[in-house]
Formats: structure tokens, sequence, C-alpha cells
């Protein structure tokens, strides 16, 4: 989730508690608090597999949570004496939670049970930027601050808003999910399965993935239109033996392979090289505007391998969010 809702809910988390502290470092603390699991995208710094392996990672996750959330304690004791340890870390860990909770409910993934479990779990419920959810809660936090009399009445509206809408979320992908099997059966579309998946101005627009055993095929969905097989854009899956391949050259076609949810492949001649693009359709937008502002032409968290006629890796391109590319030479 944006760095905007994770903040506005550590500020309506300080307008939910602050009678029981001073109001002078409780904001401060619960935006820190609220924010603080996303201090690992320091680690983009580190490199794009580092960056894969770890973002929602430990700092992301329910142990790592404890630990950032004693940490965070521990520095406002140092600075102010009367800190309340307890109270502090019963407050930060929740807002720990929250900020957890937020990400999970996107379809990036979120490995909550790191380091015993590296699996990444998502409710795939709302797009990584959601404009009503995030104007909402700020809204609610506008009118907390306006409100003498019922601050922390309307805070925890707030809060409990913060919990409530993902599963408001949920329970329409699950009708999307009912109307488009239905219309695949109506039109006799063969399918091994139909994954939804949350798309920018979620919950009115979704992304449909029909999947069966070579290739995916993706559309939008709008809930104020019927839904048409004709707007299907064709995508071959990745091919399992290609990350094993070109893994021995670079572990980070590894590592992609553990990352992706909705692997896919296509291949492009360059005279006597050859590119192979791997990408993750849980980044790919059905709405035009949204692929046309992309650099490179390529999707976030996209990987190409440069490869000879014997298909060794000689330099892979990784494209971060935003559109850099990152370019590493093999020798």
């Amino acid at each position: 989730m944006d760095p905007v809702t994770h903040i506005t809910s550590g500020i309506l988390g300080a307008q939910a508690v602050h009678n029981s502290f001073s109001r002078r470092f409780m904001i401060l603390f619960c935006i820190i608090a609220a924010w603080l699991p996303d201090i690992d995208n320091l680690i983009t710094f580190l490199g794009p597999e580092l960056y894969l392996i770890h973002h929602r990672g430990i700092t992301h996750s329910f142990a790592g949570g404890i630990i950032l959330s004693s940490l965070l304690v521990a520095v406002f004791r140092f600075f102010i004496k009367s800190f309340p340890i307890i109270k502090g870390l019963i407050i930060s860990f929740s807002m720990i939670l929250i900020h957890i909770y937020l990400d999970l409910a996107t379809s990036y993934g979120t490995q909550i049970f790191y380091p015993f479990n590296n699996t990444r779990y998502s409710l795939d419920a709302v797009y990584i930027v959601d404009l009503f959810y995030t104007f909402s809660i700020a809204g609610i936090c506008f009118l907390s601050f306006r409100s003498k009399s019922h601050q922390r009445r309307i805070a925890a509206i707030g809060l409990a808003w913060i919990l409530i809408y993902p599963v408001i979320c949920l329970g329409i992908r699950h009708t999307v999910l009912y109307r488009v099997e239905n219309e695949l059966q109506k039109n006799r579309i063969s399918f091994e399965k139909v994954h939804i998946s949350p798309e920018l101005f979620t919950p009115l627009f979704w992304k449909v993935i029909v999947e069966d055993r070579e290739t995916y095929k993706i559309a939008g969905f709008s809930i104020f239109n019927t839904f048409s097989t004709k707007n299907f854009i064709r995508f071959d899956k990745a091919e399992p033996y290609a990350f094993k391949k070109f893994g021995e050259y670079a572990s980070i076609f590894n590592t992609y392979a553990w990352f992706a949810s909705y692997p896919v492949m296509k291949t492009e001649n360059t005279g006597q090289s050859r590119l192979i693009t791997f990408g993750d359709l849980r980044f790919y937008s059905t709405i035009d505007f949204v692929r046309k502002l992309l650099k490179n032409n390529e999707p976030p968290f996209s990987l190409t391998a440069r490869v000879d006629e014997s298909r060794k890796v000689m330099e892979y391109y990784y494209y971060k969010p935003g559109g850099t590319k990152v370019i590493q030479h093999l020798e």
C-alpha cells in the first residue's frame, strides 16, 4: 500500500489513543510505527534480487513486527524517560499489524510468517494505490481533527474502515469471479482456473486472468458492463526449465520463479542474440492509459535475459517500479 495510507493510519491511531499519553509525541510515535515496516525499501540499493527476496519480508512479518516495535519503544524510552514501555509496545505493534494488513490486502504478496516460512500471502483485494481508500481514510482523519468532542470516536471509525474496506472488496472480487466463470461456461470457453486481481480503480474495475495449461489470457472487468471474452490478450506461460537454465548463470532467475504469481514470457530475435523477457501479470494493467505511462514498454518487475545461440545468458535487464532499467553484464 502507498505511504500516504500508512501514515494516515498512524495519525488515526494516535488520535484514538493520545489521551493516554502526551499529545506532543504520540502522533509522531504512531506515524513512525505505521510506516516502519517499509524501512526494508532501503534494500533496493543492494540490487534487484535482494529487493525481490526481502521487500515485505522480515519487517512485514509478525516476528519482525515484534522486533521493530521493541526497537521503536527503546528509542523513545531513551529520549523520553517517562515513556510507558508496555503501552508503547501494544500501540506500536498494533500500528505495525495494521501496516501488514494493508499490504496483505494488495496483490504484491507479504511474507507474514518469515523467517519460519517465506511464502508470500495476499488477499488480492485492493490495488497497490487505491485512491478511494486513501482519500476516504484521509477524510476521516481530517474530521477527527475538526471535532473536539468526538475525536477518538471518529478516529476509531477510521481504523475500523481500514479493516472493513478490503473485506468489502474481497466480497466484490468473489462476485466478479462468479460472473466471469458463468460467462466463460456460457460461451463454452475451456479453462483450468480463473483468477481475479485488483486493477487501478478497484473495486469498480478488476483484472481477469484465465489460465489453461500453456497460456494466460487477460482482460479487464468493469462492474458497469457485461464481461466480454473478445477483449482477451494472450500470454505464453513462462517455462519452468527456462528459469532453471538461466538460474545457472544468474540466481535472480531462480528468485524470479519464486516471486512471480502469474509468470509469462516472450521471445524476440535481435541479430545473433535473443531477448527472453519474463513478466508477472500481477503488474500488467488492462487499462490503456496506464500501459502508455510505462517506460521501456515493459511492466514493472519484468526481467529480460539476452542469450546467445546456445541459450547462455550474456546479460539481463530488470525493470524497477517507475520504469528504471537495471542492466547486469555477465562474464
